[in-house]
């Protein structure tokens, strides 16, 4: 600390008028006094800090689409009927029992929903908006109602999930049905759509497609002549066969099903993202 030291002297006494001086005559000096004044030094003034910029978070590949999912079938099976179209007199049951493993028992509307829920999980890690028809057995949601529902949240995309079944029990495979030309404005991207998602998915799960491209056309499901949406639906194997009922009840197997399902759909929607997702086949 700077101290800086002032010091103070008195002017020396008046001589007398005596003439002669003496030696008690002569001035005394006062004694000085020193005072210390201590000189504070400005204080130091930071520059004001230079706030961070916000880190930018990263755009998913699927922000802003929109996606519904329609984990088939239920708990309760429902056979009062509902027109198959709109104006349609031709009705069907409005929700059908589903298929059952042959070997583990498994219902089918159960590995559609343990599907549907990884699937979304995945969609929505992605970015994207994903509404589900149902996320529990205990509902009643007819087929109609599973087809509205994807028409009033304006889904980009409606996935059906479905296990399929046949009395022929070599029968095998994965393949997806889309609507047929006549009852869909979409047909043109159903059809890309429903491309991109066997394709990758037979090849993450190694279940064979079950025809040539793995794509039939139907023109008298109730899910898809309701749905004014872009839509298809998928038979993801048979439950039926021995060898693939074993592979679609068991969990773990499930979310590789998922992973097949969530590279499809990227491919179809973010091309570019999908390549480094997804390894070239």
């Amino acid at each position: 600390m700077l101290s800086l030291v002032l010091c103070g002297c008195r002017a020396p006494a008046p001589a007398s008028v005596d003439k002669t001086p003496s030696a008690s005559s002569a001035p005394t000096a006062a004694p000085s006094t020193a005072v210390p004044l201590t000189i504070i030094p400005p204080a130091t003034i930071s520059p004001a800090a230079t706030p961070s910029p916000e880190p930018t978070a990263p755009v998913l590949p699927l922000t802003g689409i929109v996606i519904g999912i329609d984990p088939g079938h239920q708990r309760i099976y429902d056979p009062k009927l509902e027109p198959i179209a709109p104006g349609s007199d031709k009705k069907k049951q409005r929700v059908a029992g589903g298929a059952r493993g042959v070997r583990t028992r498994t219902y089918e509307y159960e590995v559609n929903l343990s599907v549907g829920l990884l699937l979304r999980d995945q969609l929505e890690a992605a970015g994207a908006t994903v509404y589900m028809t149902r996320t529990t057995h205990d509902v009643n949601i007819s087929n109609k109602e599973r087809a509205e529902f994807m028409n009033q949240h304006a889904v980009d995309l409606g996935i059906r999930l479905h296990c399929n079944r046949s009395s022929d029990a070599k029968k095998h495979g994965a393949y997806i049905l889309i609507p047929a030309e006549h009852r869909t404005d979409w047909y043109e991207e159903n059809l890309l759509a429903a491309t991109c998602v066997i394709t990758r998915y037979c090849a993450v799960t190694g279940i064979d497609m079950a025809s040539k491209d793995g794509i039939a056309t139907r023109g008298d499901q109730t899910g898809f002549n309701w749905c004014t949406r872009p839509t298809f639906c998928i038979e993801m194997g048979y439950m039926s066969n021995v060898n693939e009922d074993a592979l679609l009840a068991n969990p773990d197997f499930q979310k590789t099903m998922a992973q097949g399902l969530y590279e499809g759909i990227l491919s179809y929607f973010c091309p570019d993202a999908a390549e480094s997702v997804c390894p070239s086949t």
